[in-house]
């Protein structure tokens, strides 16, 4: 055999070498520095996560609105002011009788009384005489055309018609015909003395009496 077929030989023999064993304090050599390899690896990749969870808090932090384009809790509406009510107009007193022109009575809790009635007539229906004076006993000046005639007038109430002209209710003790002296801007209500003292004992002053409808 040539001894290049040998050279061959050997370099393929020594290809297909076992390799000799190795020393036990080399095999722990190449633990030891496979360990620390892997050790590295896992604190790498520790980093790798930690540096992309940092990223990303990063960025949520700065995805806020600029300062001047904050979102700004909605203001609170404004209430409409709740409206003032206007006080209405009491309604005017119920009247403490009625006096009926045509039929000549006077209706107080409920009795009715007869009437006699000078220029009392005058007045509108629905008017209101309203009482402003009270006394057991006065004296009615009665003007005439010639004289002022001085009459007594027991219980005498004296009320007022609006625009301020009297009337007078009272007993009628004394000559009817005096009346017709009476002006024309003065009413008389006359009753019997019984009447009169009942009507004068039951008025009080601010009681109200309405001429009925005709």
């Amino acid at each position: 055999m040539s001894d290049e077929i040998g050279g061959s030989l050997r370099e393929l023999a020594a290809l297909h070498e076992t390799p000799p064993p190795l020393s036990a304090a080399e095999v722990r050599a190449r633990a030891s520095r496979r360990s620390r390899r892997r050790r590295a690896t896992l604190a790498l990749g520790t980093m790798a996560t930690a540096a992309c969870a940092v990223t990303v808090v990063t960025f949520a932090l700065h995805t806020d609105p600029a300062a001047g384009k904050r979102h700004r809790p909605g203001a609170t509406p404004a209430t409409s002011p709740t409206p003032v009510r206007t006080p209405t107009a009491s309604a005017s007193p119920r009247p403490s009788g009625r006096l009926d022109v045509d039929l000549r009575t006077l209706t107080l809790a409920d009795r009715v009384l007869r009437v006699d009635l000078r220029a009392a007539g005058r007045f509108p229906p629905g008017t209101r005489l309203t009482v402003v004076a009270r006394t057991s006993g006065a004296v009615l000046p009665l003007k005439s055309r010639t004289e002022v005639r001085q009459v007594k007038v027991p219980y005498l109430v004296e009320l007022r018609a609006p625009g301020g002209k009297p009337v007078y209710a009272g007993a009628l003790s004394f000559d009817a015909k005096v009346l017709r002296s009476l002006s024309g801007t003065t009413g008389w209500v006359g009753l019997s003395a019984r009447d009169a003292e009942w009507l004068h004992d039951r008025l009080r002053d601010g009681d109200q009496i309405e001429l009925a409808e005709r």
